[in-house]
């Protein structure tokens, strides 16, 4: 396990970027590679149509919609077809997409139907989806930039359906003055196709229009898709959670903290990523991962508490976001409450109610839910920190409820019944320790589990965990790697623990570091 540990730490040394920060591009899915296929295809400029080849041939050859969500399966089936054309409706009848987190979905879904000469089923009729935007964009509420684009995106596309010049050209106007210089909008793919396509309707042979098919040609991956939008901000505080403290990592690492300290944004929250709005998930996990750092400068540390002070409700929760419509999420409350913890000499936020709110989701339905990740282990592992009551003798509810999900061949699956990944089993077995549960009949398959899976590169397989957009998932290779490594700390710490105890006698490994990929020398 220590061998294991050595090498997972050298990958991500040899991983770190010169700023201090990790980066991953994540894996290819269907939704960004089918938006931006469609909107190369519909560009007349040179080498778009070639991009959209390449793209549709990615997708033809085997691409499979995501199928964990009924939403998830119905957006990426429905894409898939729009690009290979196949026969028949754009299915969005589901009663999921009823949900209000998911019912912009389907208008997406239908606008993009509309624009490409095709029928639906189910939803809103034409002219209902006309009125149902034109009301939508009229008064937004509070939403994420991001977010406005998509909205009139889909407004523009309706609207050039019907013929409304007028309206079209409009939404044209207030999609490009978000536009970035570099052709992209908010690094974002599946926003920048829809802006595109929204572009080329309106205005075809326009600056932002020519930029933005530019920006799509340059994105393009080797194997001809488009991925999902980097977090580097995120990556970084996991990636310092789940190291930092380690003597390796604390001797060779590049100085990560005094990247997430400029990283923060001016209203003293941070992004998931460099140059979009703050959110409360990201705040709460960057002053986690801040906590104790020596190159944390307290007036950094202060103006995140008072960011996240500001945002608590009246009744004493956090939403995601700072979007009104985004609920609060059991993961979210947990890093928020165990950011302030962390640094409770520095504010008088009442956790109380946040921390009642917690307990009562678990008593009301027996685990908890995260809003940003899939599974039962990620919940567990994230919220029982934030918890003020020390675990019982037999360990929190939590985790023996996780423990009797464990699969056969030691590792746990990201939801019961499924296979078992690294990621889910590093997640579970933190949360075991967090939980206070000590059973070694748990323990050791589940240790011996990670080290067997790991490659010789350090690393783990993976698969898709992260929520984004939801209910679509994504996968990170930067998140497999923090969350399984967590677990194997965890188990280091038990061994070290027995070892004082006299009953084990650990070793240490030291390897050393040369420079790859941008890492420390």
């Amino acid at each position: 396990m220590n061998r294991s540990l050595a090498l997972a730490t050298r990958h991500a040394l040899t991983t770190q970027r010169a700023n201090g920060s990790w980066l991953a591009v994540p894996d290819p899915r269907i939704t960004e590679t089918a938006l931006c296929t469609l909107a190369l295809a519909c560009s007349p400029q040179p080498g778009a149509g070639h991009a959209a080849a390449r793209g549709r041939a990615w997708l033809a050859a085997g691409a499979a919609p995501q199928d964990h969500h009924p939403v998830a399966r119905a957006v990426e089936s429905a894409l898939l077809s729009l690009v290979l054309g196949a026969d028949g409706s754009i299915d969005v009848s589901h009663p999921a997409f009823e949900d209000p987190a998911l019912s912009a979905r389907a208008r997406l879904l239908q606008a993009l139907a509309l624009h490409t000469g095709r029928t639906v089923h189910g939803g809103a009729g034409p002219d209902a989806l006309r009125t149902q935007l034109a009301a939508a964009v009229a008064a937004p509420g509070r939403l994420k930039r991001w977010s406005r684009v998509e909205l009139w995106s889909a407004h523009a596309l309706v609207a050039a359906h019907f013929g409304d010049r007028k309206a079209t050209l409009l939404a044209a106007r207030i999609i490009a003055d978000q536009q970035s210089p570099a052709g992209d909008f908010f690094a974002n793919p599946v926003t920048t196709a829809l802006a595109a396509l929204a572009l080329q309707a309106a205005a075809p042979g326009t600056a932002a229009a020519r930029r933005c098919t530019e920006y799509l040609l340059t994105s393009q991956q080797a194997d001809g898709t488009w991925r999902f939008t980097t977090s580097d901000v995120w990556d970084t505080a996991l990636a310092v959670r789940a190291f930092r403290g380690q003597p390796d990592f604390d001797r060779h690492a590049l100085p990560a903290a005094a990247y997430l300290v400029a990283a923060q944004n001016p209203d003293g929250g941070w992004p998931f990523r460099l140059g979009v709005e703050s959110d409360n998930d990201t705040t709460g996990a960057a002053l986690i991962a801040l906590d104790g750092a020596s190159d944390a400068p307290g007036g950094v540390i202060r103006a995140g508490v008072r960011h996240l002070a500001r945002q608590q409700r009246d009744d004493g929760l956090w939403r995601t976001w700072q979007s009104a419509g985004d609920p609060p999420v059991d993961d979210v409350i947990a890093h928020v409450v165990t950011a302030l913890a962390r640094h409770s000499g520095r504010h008088r936020v009442d956790l109380a109610p946040a921390r009642a709110w917690l307990t009562g989701r678990l008593d009301g339905q027996g685990r908890w839910h995260a809003g940003w990740y899939r599974g039962l282990a990620y919940a567990a592992a994230e919220v029982l920190p934030a918890l003020d009551t020390p675990a019982p003798p037999d360990g929190h509810a939590a985790a023996r409820a996780l423990a009797e999900t464990r699969n056969p061949d030691g590792g746990w699956p990201v939801e019961a019944g499924g296979p078992s990944t690294p990621a889910a089993t590093g997640l579970a077995l933190a949360a075991l320790e967090r939980g206070g549960l000590r059973d070694e009949d748990l323990w050791a398959p589940g240790l011996t589990y990670l080290v067997e899976t790991q490659r010789d590169d350090g690393t783990w397989p993976g698969v898709p965990l992260m929520y984004g957009p939801r209910p679509l998932l994504t996968h990170f290779p930067t998140h497999t790697h923090a969350f399984t490594v967590e677990g194997l700390f965890a188990g280091q710490r038990r061994l070290r623990a027995a070892a004082r105890g006299g009953c084990l006698q650990p070793h240490g490994e030291e390897l050393s570091y040369g420079r790859a990929g941008g890492g420390p020398a």
